[in-house]
């Protein structure tokens, strides 16, 4: 057992030791590299070490949390932590920390990103790659930012875990001209995998594309959605899946088990894979994690729990706490049969959207929102890019669009950006048809 476990098993004594009923510790040693850059340069890049160990306890069934850095003034930290329990209310949906023993699976962390050497050479790579689509004149900015974390777990309740996490990504945005610009990221939990040079490329060819925009026209047109965008969507519908979301009605997905919310080629997983930016082994209980089916064959078949919504639905842990609630880790569309060209081949005319931001609900729980494309938004006729656009606006509807879905790519991406695709996603190229597009000004 090692030191940093010790350590983080002596906290979970320490509050029980004072009276806790149940307490869960979590200590994330992160090493952390970040490089940012606009105009072609690098303007900053840092290198970081951190210590936390976040705390959960309860005591009557009052919930309370807190943070300790590099282990300093533990006992003091816990002792007030437990006061503060102590003068809170009641939580009536808790339902206790996950109990037993565990066995996990084996991390598949990249160690190489323990100590990443010459980032600044992925951030070369990409905005090279931009320059090679648009030439020199080209802008490009972004960020590029990777993690190793080892992460250990001890709950009163039983779980001791010990977990590894890597994960490297690249956001790059081209400027063709100062209304035109592409969007592009390259995402991996693994060196290996990761080829920044993909994601300037992504820009470049947007931003070229994306020259000389001119006012778009309302109306109800069949939309591509690039694999970016499209996550941001995955992203917001993954999380509508969270019991917790369903009970406070801030869901499409309420009441809706069992029930048909998209065609039957349409099927969507949480999997925390080896691949993804957000690969684990547990979740904040110490359950193990595994791939859940959300969607299968267009039919609602879960949502996803933590120990305490699932006694309140009366069924079973899916291994996606969140203490407070439970989240998604990684969204995944199953493939569809067409390659992308073919795919734009089935638009007589519509819109090919790249990305998005600020994406607002009027109402979850039917699901009304709208959300403003961002960078290249162009016109397709008979399945060829004619003009770029701007000042356009998505006001639907979720459950309209999971049902409008008519196909997707073959190909797909693991996406993730810190502005809307969050959490990360394995997404395809989507067409949608009957999307009701206004105006954005």
């Amino acid at each position: 057992m090692s030191d940093m476990l010790n350590k983080t098993e002596a906290i979970v004594k320490k509050a029980k030791s004072l009276g806790a009923d149940e307490v869960v510790a979590k200590t994330t040693f992160g090493k952390y590299r970040q490089v940012r850059f606009s105009n072609n340069q690098v303007d900053i890049t840092v290198a970081w070490n951190d210590y936390v160990t976040d705390v959960a306890l309860a005591w009557k069934k009052r919930v309370v949390a807190t943070q300790i850095r590099n282990f300093q003034n533990v006992d003091a930290n816990i002792e007030k932590l437990l006061k503060l329990a102590k003068v809170s209310k009641e939580n009536p949906m808790f339902g206790g920390f996950a109990k037993g023993s565990f066995k996990y699976a084996k991390s598949n962390a990249d160690k190489k990103l323990q100590n990443l050497e010459d980032p600044i050479g992925y951030v070369s790579e990409a905005i090279g790659a931009a320059e090679k689509e648009v030439g020199s004149r080209v802008e490009s900015g972004g960020i590029l930012f990777s993690k190793f974390e080892d992460v250990y777990l001890v709950s009163s309740e039983g779980p001791i875990g010990v977990d590894s996490r890597s994960a490297i990504e690249l956001s790059i945005r081209a400027f063709s001209e100062r209304e035109a610009s592409g969007h592009g990221v390259e995402c991996s939990s693994s060196l290996k995998d990761f080829n920044p040079s993909r994601a300037g490329t992504k820009a470049g060819e947007i931003a070229k594309l994306a020259k000389n925009p001119k006012v778009g026209e309302e109306g109800v047109y069949d939309v591509v959605f690039d694999p970016l965008i499209f996550g941001s969507s995955l992203a917001v519908w993954g999380s509508m899946a969270s019991a917790f979301r369903i009970m406070i009605q801030f869901s499409v997905f309420v009441d809706k088990l069992g029930q048909k919310v998209a065609p039957e080629f349409v099927t969507v997983k949480d999997n925390p894979a080896a691949y993804s930016m957000s690969n684990r082994v547990f979740d904040d209980e110490g359950v193990p994690t595994r791939e859940n089916v959300i969607i299968d064959c267009g039919i609602l078949k879960t949502y996803l729990h933590n120990t305490s919504t699932a006694k309140i639905f009366k069924t079973e842990t899916t291994g996606n706490a969140g203490l407070v609630f439970p989240n998604p880790w990684n969204i995944e569309v199953e493939p569809g049969n067409m390659r992308k060209d073919e795919l734009f081949k089935e638009v007589k005319r519509g819109l090919y959207f790249t990305n998005t931001w600020y994406t607002r609900f009027q109402n979850y729980a039917r699901g009304d929102f709208s959300t403003i494309p961002r960078d290249g938004i162009f016109l397709v006729e008979k399945g060829e890019i004619k003009q770029s656009l701007k000042d356009l606006r998505i006001s639907d509807n979720v459950l309209n669009m999971l049902n409008n879905i008519v196909a997707f790519s073959k190909e797909r991406q693991h996406v993730h950006w810190w502005g809307e695709a969050d959490p990360p996603s394995l997404s395809p190229y989507a067409l949608i048809k009957n999307v009701h597009i206004t105006k954005s000004r």
